[in-house]
Order: C-alpha cells, then structure tokens, then sequence
C-alpha cells in the first residue's frame, strides 16, 4: 500500500447540502468538528466501484482503498452559487445560494491504495469517476464533475518496513528527529 494525495480540479461547481442554521436558507458544504470540508469515503468508494466497471479491471482492489474524510482545499473568497429552481404551479423562477467548490479549484484528498493498482490505472480510474460521477454533496451525477490533477506520494508501505526494519537493527525505540 502506498499513501496518496489525489489532486482534483472541478469543472462543474460541487454544491454543499447541509442546510445553514441561521435560517437563511442557503445550504454548505459539510464540515467536520475542526471546520475542514469533508467528503464521505463512502462516495469516493461508490465512484471507484463505477470506474473500475468501466475500465475492466480493478473491481476488487478498489474496495480497499481507504479514504480520509477531509477535503485538502477551502471554498474561495466568494464561494456562493446561486442554483435556480421552478416552483411547480408558478412560471417564476426561485433560487437557493450553495456554498461550493468552483470550476477550476483544485483540492486534495488522500487516500491509501493497494499497491496491486498502478499510478496510471488510479489516474485512469479518477478520470472516469470525475467525468460520469463527479463529487458534490448536492446531487452527485449532476453536480462536482472533476478531472484528476496530479497524484502526490505522501508514503509507501515499503519505505514504512524499511524505516522500521532500521530502527530494529539500531535498537532505537523512536524514530531519530529530523
């Protein structure tokens, strides 16, 4: 396994769900205690499942990919997309502000993969994700369409056995500051 940072660049707005409550009727995008952006990592599994379909391969080891709740990347300075809806029985049309992630933003999400799936395949498969599925808490499938960024080494399971192997030898309890 190695662990990964999956930059991605939005090309259609990911719109927030969760309703503000100050009753101004504009909805955000979820939040975790800290304040980051989350995604559920149930999500990004659904998505994977439905790429990995369409490329052919990899339908099991998707499954063991292990997401990070967190969203490396904030909403912009002016990050409100008026969505506008028709009201049934009326001809006017209404609107509703979402906080959202904006075409063109880039944000990150880490992951751990399998070694079993390749750089090239795990870029083949976010780019099927992004362009059928998209992420967006409001509507997934209509909303959050991206396309992958980069792919960022954070570690490998084998530099980890290696780190470890070296701290054995030495017979050191703690890993040797920096």
């Amino acid at each position: 396994m190695r662990e990964l940072t999956v930059r991605l660049r939005f090309t259609k707005h990911s719109l927030g769900n969760v309703k503000a409550k100050d009753r101004s009727g504009r909805f955000l995008l979820p939040r975790g205690p800290d304040g980051r952006v989350t995604f559920l990592p149930t999500w990004h599994r659904a998505n994977m499942l439905f790429a990995a379909k369409l490329l052919g391969r990899h339908q099991d080891e998707v499954k063991k990919i292990c997401w990070d709740i967190h969203v490396d990347g904030v909403p912009q300075r002016d990050p409100w997309y008026r969505r506008y809806y028709s009201v049934q029985g009326s001809t006017r049309q209404r609107f509703v502000l979402h906080e959202a992630f904006t075409p063109g933003q880039v944000v990150g999400v880490n992951c751990a993969v399998p070694a079993a799936i390749v750089d090239d395949d795990l870029w083949r498969l976010m780019l099927l994700a992004g362009q059928y599925r998209g992420l967006s808490p409001w509507k997934p499938g209509e909303w959050g369409f991206f396309e992958p960024d980069g792919l960022l080494l954070r570690r490998s399971a084998a530099a980890e056995d290696d780190e470890e192997g070296g701290l054995k030898r030495e017979g050191l309890s703690e890993l040797p500051a920096h």
